[in-house]
């Protein structure tokens, strides 16, 4: 009887303790969306064909579902990247969304791709969340996107236009 009341009690010690582990588990979260941005560019010539580009681009997030954590943040970006015969492979940036609520999530991006003449272009990239303020402090997510930049009346001038499509996946503490 004591041996039973004791296994009893074990189990009962086991599974508050591991139910709570699971149950405090953060659960992932995706939201789908487009970011369109205006963006500007410096270019430095670095021979025939080759040139590094560093720009900042602004712009706002719009959920598909028009709710959610990213939803109307807007998004500012800093990056660059070198461009050999339209094609590079080498793009990082650095940048912050500014959701609705004041509070920041902060972000890396990796991509690679291409671009035409008249700055028509696709790519495709990795964006790594590195944390955040207020309760978005302690958030982690990754994931894959495609940039589009279309012909662009500013194209040429320094400036241009761009969205990028993406399913962001993110945790909260």
């Amino acid at each position: 009887m004591k041996k039973s009341i004791w296994m009893l009690g074990l189990s009962l010690v086991l599974l508050i303790t591991f139910g709570i582990n699971v149950q405090a588990q953060p659960k992932e979260v995706t939201e789908s969306g487009t970011a369109t941005f205006y963006v500007t560019a410096k270019l430095l010539p670095l021979g025939e064909e080759c040139l590094y580009m560093s720009y900042e681009a602004i712009g706002v997030n719009v959920g598909d579902t028009g709710e959610g954590l990213f939803h109307n943040a807007t998004v500012r970006v800093l990056g660059g990247m070198t461009i050999e015969k339209g094609v590079y492979k080498d793009e990082r940036s650095c940048g912050v969304y500014n959701l609705p609520n004041g509070d920041k999530v902060f972000f890396t991006y990796r991509g690679a791709g291409e671009v035409k003449p008249g700055g028509v272009g696709i790519a495709k990239g990795t964006t790594t969340i590195t944390g955040g303020t207020g309760k978005c402090a302690g958030i982690q997510g990754s994931f894959e996107s495609t940039r589009y930049t279309p012909s662009s009346a500013t194209a040429g001038a320094g400036a241009g236009l761009s969205y990028t499509k993406g399913n962001i996946k993110f945790k909260l503490p």
